[in-house]
């Protein structure tokens, strides 16, 4: 065969593939759709128990998890300013604005309205500012060097530790306080704020209970002895008050079991987690936990996850986030549709193990849908007047939910970011 005709073959060839592949991407790969990369199920039998000193009962139901994971959606919206910052959160930069420019603690929603509530470290006094901005004193008192702060989700009323151990509630409408036993630790009030749930950390580890009581110290009621495992419960009530607390338990070297403790001795359900160093938030009806944990695998940074947290439900439909963040560092909406959360641009290795080394780490602020676990950037802080690194160390909504408030732990002024 002459290399004219051989010529002709290998060109005819390349013609034929190149015209296939085009007929591909234009007509037959649409058809077929793209590789579905949005769930990568991997099932585990979760074993549930309960606390061995609940009761003494046991809970051997299985539960059936899936490990989903979603991905993020880091496409900034269309509508985002590209000439400046915008002033609601569409996805990109987005002005913080300044709402409290002291180093404060415990910023939360006043009890009423739109405004919030706080105490400034640099005055030793606690405030409110409403919806004009007008910053109001709760109290003429001062409270020097007040550490651990649990606000009464109902009234002007909270529980204040100072260095010392002692602890004293404050009622700010009437200005008088009560005080409450220097063992008491860990005081969180009820939902309804009727009551207040606390660990009694007796010197004998014997007369040391998870118990509750009206938040004058009356009308104690012992729930769960702790003997040596103080340091794994944590007071957090559910938003319903069905669960005072939870416990975590190590089951392998790499996991941990997470027990919810109810007021009368329930024998609830558990949650394996795929970590260590749970920290867990409750949705705003109750039915999910957005936690944290840190594993080898994720560089022992937190990772997010969500799971069912609701009777027989409890422990299901575990959803990885893939958010490398503290779940303290997010807040749910009233309808419990969405969480918000302030997410790391990077992390160190070993973060999970040492929190503390995310001082300058600068944030970005995500929504997530609580139903499927989808994600998206809706802005990226703008501290205007400032080019110093930040960490925000805590979030929380407005009662309107206009406005999702941050706290730049670095300072300890509190902003504002407009969603709507």
């Amino acid at each position: 065969m002459s290399i004219k005709k051989i010529l002709l073959v290998i060109g005819f060839i390349i013609v034929t593939i190149a015209f296939g592949v085009l007929i591909y991407f234009v007509f037959i790969r649409d058809l077929v759709g793209p590789a579905d990369t949005n769930e990568n199920v991997n099932v585990v039998t979760n074993v549930n128990g309960a606390l061995p000193v609940i009761n003494g009962a046991d809970n051997t139901n299985r539960v059936t998890v899936k490990n989903i994971n979603v991905p993020i959606d880091i496409t900034p919206s269309t509508n985002v300013n590209i000439e400046g910052p915008s002033d609601i959160a569409i996805g990109g930069d987005t002005i913080a604005e300044p709402i409290v420019t002291t180093s404060v603690q415990a910023a939360e929603p006043a009890k009423s309205g739109s405004g919030i509530r706080f105490y400034d470290e640099t005055r030793d006094k606690f405030y409110r500012v409403d919806e004009f901005g007008s910053k109001i004193e709760l109290s003429e008192q001062k409270f020097p060097r007040a550490t651990d702060i649990s606000w009464s989700p109902t009234e002007d009323k909270a529980i204040i530790t100072f260095p010392d151990g002692s602890t004293i509630l404050y009622d700010f409408d009437a200005d008088s306080q009560i005080t409450l036993p220097k063992d008491w630790d860990d005081i969180e009030f009820s939902p309804t704020g009727s009551k207040v749930a606390f660990k009694n950390l007796s010197e004998n580890e014997n007369d040391r209970w998870l118990a509750i009581a009206n938040p004058d110290g009356s009308e104690i009621q012992l729930v769960e002895s702790l003997g040596d495992k103080a340091n794994d419960v944590d007071v957090n009530w559910s938003p319903n008050g069905q669960v005072v607390a939870l416990f975590r338990e190590s089951v392998t070297g790499t996991a941990q079991e997470v027990y919810p403790i109810g007021i009368y001795g329930e024998n609830f359900k558990s949650v394996l987690t795929n970590g260590r160093g749970f920290e867990g938030t409750w949705s705003a009806d109750s039915s999910q936990l957005l936690y944290s944990v840190f594993s080898a695998d994720t560089n022992y940074n937190p990772m997010l996850y969500l799971v069912d947290a609701s009777g027989d439900y409890t422990g299901g439909n575990t959803m990885k986030l893939g958010l490398k963040t503290w779940s303290y560092k997010c807040t749910f909406s009233e309808n419990a549709q969405a969480a918000y959360c302030a997410v790391p641009k990077s992390l160190k290795t070993g973060t999970g193990l040492a929190p503390n080394v995310t001082e300058n780490t600068n944030d970005i602020i995500y929504k997530i849908d609580t139903n499927t676990g989808a994600k998206s950037i809706i802005a990226i802080p703008d501290f205007q007047g400032s080019d110093e690194e930040y960490n925000i160390s805590s979030v929380f909504l407005s009662n309107d939910e206009h406005f999702l408030y941050l706290r730049n732990a670095n300072t300890g002024n509190i902003h504002s970011i407009q969603l709507r």
